[in-house]
């Protein structure tokens, strides 16, 4: 089979375009991924910072609460140290729970300086953290000149309260001039002013913790936004190569297939039409295919149906035409011929000149009795040949067996000849020919062989 290569076959190769394909799908689906895996960082990147600010403004507002709760129990235990039951404990057992609480100020400040804040938060809460610890000062000061009037019960909670000492002058003052003092400490204009800018203080650290949140949160979904818009994109895209794919394999390979099984199976050529290199390489190896398969089916038909030695049909085409014969019903006569000397001459002259001998006996069958291409006359054996005249008359037969004597006698050519002739064929008549033909053939044959060993016999 003569291999066309891909110049004559035409048409762009599957593999050249499924290549830029998938390289487009896996950086288009890569794409897809790192959106989704940016998008799904940036959301819990939000949500992370919602929980850290929440966190963060809890543990402002917690200081105030702290240092408000210690700065009320302190303040309460001064302006009411006694009461009917004795020394007011309840406010000082209060204060000395809350010295071990997260929310002190101390602790607070510390954490303060482990998170990740701006400068501007974290001036708000040391600012904060300083005034209240002067606020506290100021409140315990006036507790232990409190604790120096009344002699506390001995319970181990109010141990943990680090009552400062007394100077000099605050010890020689008698008791009434101390509760004075330590009134005065906490309903000064001062000590209501430490109160009043430690709460500003963590509003204002409060509020930039909202604002740096606001703003973060805004980055953010305007970034996870970008990413969604990327990411609807990416999909459309997606869904735009894999359609224009479909549609590309639907034309140039799903179609064509179609269209070429139903040639296959009508045994018949196929069409190249637009289509890939492969369907085209495809169909055209099929038509190579169904050419030289034709050919060969011609070749095994002719080997088959043709006398190889003399190029006339065989007995085989002689039944074939003879079936269709009857099934016309026209005059027909039947001609039988049979090579005579043939076994002489091989054993004589050799078997080429017996060839010789057939190949010219066969040549004078066809220009005698022959139509074109002398597809009327077989050779059945090895030394008979039969004639079949359609739509004939009995005296255009017996003109032409004169004219054969004559070309068989110029020639050298031996041949017995023997005909019947009917004007309708049948069955029945087909049969009857075949047997008065032949009768005649051998009554010609005896004939000539007696007429041979006659002039034998007399040369002797």
């Amino acid at each position: 089979m003569k291999k066309n290569s891909k110049k004559n076959i035409g048409g762009i190769s599957a593999k050249a375009f499924v290549f830029p394909v998938w390289a487009v799908m896996v950086i288009l689906l890569v794409g897809v991924v790192l959106l989704i895996i940016d998008s799904n960082r940036s959301n819990n990147d939000l949500f992370a910072l919602m929980e850290r600010s929440g966190a963060y403004q809890l543990d402002a507002n917690s200081m105030q609460a702290s240092t408000t709760i210690m700065a009320e129990t302190g303040s309460s235990f001064v302006q009411t140290p006694v009461t009917n039951e004795g020394v007011n404990v309840g406010p000082l057992l209060t204060y000395a729970g809350e010295l071990d609480s997260d929310r002190r100020v101390p602790k607070v400040l510390e954490r303060f300086h482990s998170y990740k804040v701006s400068p501007e938060v974290l001036a708000y809460i040391e600012e904060a953290a300083g005034l209240s610890e002067q606020l506290l000062n100021t409140n315990l000061h006036a507790m232990s000149l409190t604790a120096s009037v009344y002699e506390l019960p001995p319970i181990p909670e109010l141990s943990k309260i680090q009552f400062v000492p007394l100077t000099p002058e605050e010890e020689a003052m008698s008791p009434a001039e101390r509760l004075a003092l330590a009134h005065r400490l906490i309903t000064a204009k001062e000590y209501a002013q430490l109160r009043f800018h430690i709460n500003k203080n963590v509003e204002g650290c409060v509020d930039e913790l909202q604002k740096e949140f606001s703003a973060v949160s805004a980055k953010t979904k305007k970034h996870v936004s970008k990413v969604r818009t990327l990411l609807w994109i990416a999909v459309i895209a997606i869904i735009f190569v894999l359609s224009f794919a479909f549609r590309f394999f639907y034309h140039s390979m799903i179609r064509p297939l179609i269209r070429y099984s139903k040639d296959i199976s009508s045994d018949r050529r196929i069409e190249k039409s637009s289509s890939v290199f492969e369907m085209r390489q495809l169909a055209s190896s099929f038509n190579d295919l169904l050419d030289n398969r034709n050919n060969l089916e011609t070749v095994l038909r002719a080997a088959a149906e043709n006398d190889s030695l003399t190029g006339l049909p065989n007995r085989y085409c002689l039944k074939r035409d003879m079936v269709n014969t009857i099934d016309s019903g026209c005059a027909l006569a039947i001609l039988l011929f049979d090579v005579d000397f043939l076994k002489k001459v091989n054993d004589t002259e050799g078997h080429l000149a017996g060839d010789n001998l057939l190949r010219n006996a066969a040549t004078c069958i066809s220009e005698c009795f022959g139509t074109e291409n002398a597809t009327n006359c077989y050779r059945i054996g090895g030394d008979e040949f039969v004639a079949l005249m359609k739509d004939c008359s009995e005296a255009e037969v017996k003109a032409r067996v004169d004219k054969f004597a004559k070309l068989t006698n110029d020639r050298d050519v031996t041949v017995s000849v023997g005909y019947a002739y009917t004007d309708k064929t049948d069955a029945k008549s087909l049969e009857k020919l075949m047997e008065d033909a032949d009768k005649r053939m051998y009554e010609n044959k005896r004939h000539i062989h007696k007429t041979y060993n006659t002039k034998a016999s007399d040369v002797g």
